[in-house]
């Protein structure tokens, strides 16, 4: 008897285990079946839109920017490409197909987010001047002249691209400290319409192996371990510096998901360009004036000031002027000044000065009695019909260099802020020789014919 129960006990043990077995066979196979069919989902629609994507191109239709992007590059581990991270893309290296035109100007493309909306950076320069006294960004000189904040003096960089909410959205950033090689993300959060390029942002895209080394000098946003500000140097190397000291500026915004490209496929010469429809920007365009090309740097409701692109010249010859021969005030009426030599000599000749209208061109004073702040170039203007640049006007013609600006260094000084080319600004004795860069207005009503280009400037009468 004993060996009956025995007998029927191990058979229901036996199917008890069949049983479980069983149950998790079942389950297992269930599993992987609802892997397979999301993995087939995820990746199906993946080539359904990449191939709606490639349809659409074929038959010439916009396409958005973040979709041809990603269409465009095969993700890459290592060298120069298309990369992936956790909440979407980036690019790193010798990159040569993320070129991007927006808003007159050129942009690269750091990285495409998890929304699809694409981070861009300014391809070049879009000014240049020192980071200011107190070392925090929040009331740096950088993020008050580049974003929009509750005070109306603020957002030059913004107030360069019309209708500025239909097109960008917010850039998150972070406060960020390189120690050796390593990057230590701050832990807050900011937001702002438009920031400087980062310490991240650099590190990402491969520092001076990477397609931001420009070979300019430009501040980055962010700190060493002993919180100090950082530059990027000519080499790409990245340094410490003096918040005082004075260099290039790059503009980081975020462009909206789903945002349509008219053209391009990326290259220098040939970039995605995105469809800005009505919302014409005359800042960054051409204007031919008599024999001279001159480009825009700000719209006042239709007042359009801008610089001549190139330096004043005679007969081919390059004119050197000094700024003054005793101070660094601007003065129409004083005998060997620059201001004096711009009435009576420039203007007074200019064939075209019928069409040119006085504005109001800010000089205030910018020095250590001032706390090197931004707003107070404001505190000072004159009103006349010809000037020169001051230190926080946007100039995105990178090619100018050794020419004099229109700051008050000093109320007692006799040395005038001098830009080069590299991103470099400096103080330089007033009596030396530098190039001249004029400042006209005119209005943009005159504007009767061309497309503003380079190649086809607008033309006024």
């Amino acid at each position: 008897m004993a060996g009956t129960n025995n007998s029927k006990n191990t058979k229901n043990i036996k199917k008890r285990k069949t049983h479980i077995y069983g149950l998790k066979e079942f389950l297992f196979n269930f599993i992987s079946l609802v892997l397979a069919l999301v993995v087939v989902l995820y990746f199906g629609g993946r080539c359904f839109y990449f191939y709606s994507l490639q349809s659409q191109s074929k038959k010439g239709t916009t396409l958005s920017l973040s979709g041809v992007i990603i269409n465009n590059n095969q993700l890459v581990k290592t060298g120069d490409g298309l990369y992936k991270k956790t909440n979407g893309y980036y690019f790193k290296g010798k990159v040569e197909n993320n070129y991007v035109w927006f808003a007159n100007r050129m942009f690269r493309v750091l990285s495409v987010e998890e929304d699809n909306s694409v981070r861009l950076v300014s391809n070049d320069l879009v000014s240049m001047f020192m980071w200011g006294e107190e070392k925090s960004y929040d009331k740096s000189n950088i993020r008050l002249w580049l974003t929009k904040t509750d005070n109306d003096l603020s957002g030059v960089y913004y107030r360069t691209i019309p209708n500025f909410e239909k097109y960008i959205k917010k850039t998150e950033y972070s406060l960020d400290k390189l120690s050796g090689d390593k990057v230590n993300i701050g832990k807050k959060k900011f937001s702002d319409d438009v920031v400087s390029i980062s310490l991240n942002d650099y590190i990402l895209s491969g520092g001076k192996d990477g397609f931001l080394n420009n070979s300019k000098l430009f501040y980055l946003l962010g700190y060493t371990k002993d919180d100090e500000n950082i530059y990027v140097e000519e080499d790409g190397s990245i340094t410490s510096c003096d918040n005082l000291d004075s260099y290039g500026i790059r503009s980081v915004i975020t462009m909206k998901k789903n945002l349509n490209i008219s053209q391009g496929d990326g290259t220098v010469n040939n970039p995605y360009k995105i469809d800005m429809g009505k919302d014409n920007n005359y800042v960054d365009s051409y204007i031919k004036l008599g024999d001279d090309i001159w480009k825009v740097s700000e719209n006042n409701n239709g007042i359009l000031k801008m610089y001549l692109n190139g330096y004043i010249s005679y007969n081919g010859q390059e004119v050197f002027k000094p700024y003054s021969n005793r101070n660094n005030l601007f003065n129409y009426s004083e005998w060997g000044n620059i201001g004096n030599y711009l009435v009576n000599n420039y203007y007074s000749n200019l064939p075209y000065k019928d069409l040119i209208v006085n504005n109001s061109y800010p000089y205030g004073e910018m020095s250590a009695e001032t706390g090197y702040n931004f707003y107070n170039i404001y505190s000072n203007h004159f009103e006349g019909n010809i000037s020169l640049l001051n230190l926080f006007d946007y100039v995105s013609n990178n090619e100018l260099s050794d020419f004099y600006r229109n700051n008050v260094t000093s109320s007692v000084g006799d040395v005038q802020y001098v830009t080069y080319s590299n991103g470099f600004a400096e103080e330089s004795d007033v009596r030396f020789e530098k190039h001249i860069v004029p400042v006209i207005s005119i209005n943009s009503n005159s504007i009767k014919g061309g497309n503003g280009r380079i190649d086809d400037p607008y033309l006024v009468g």
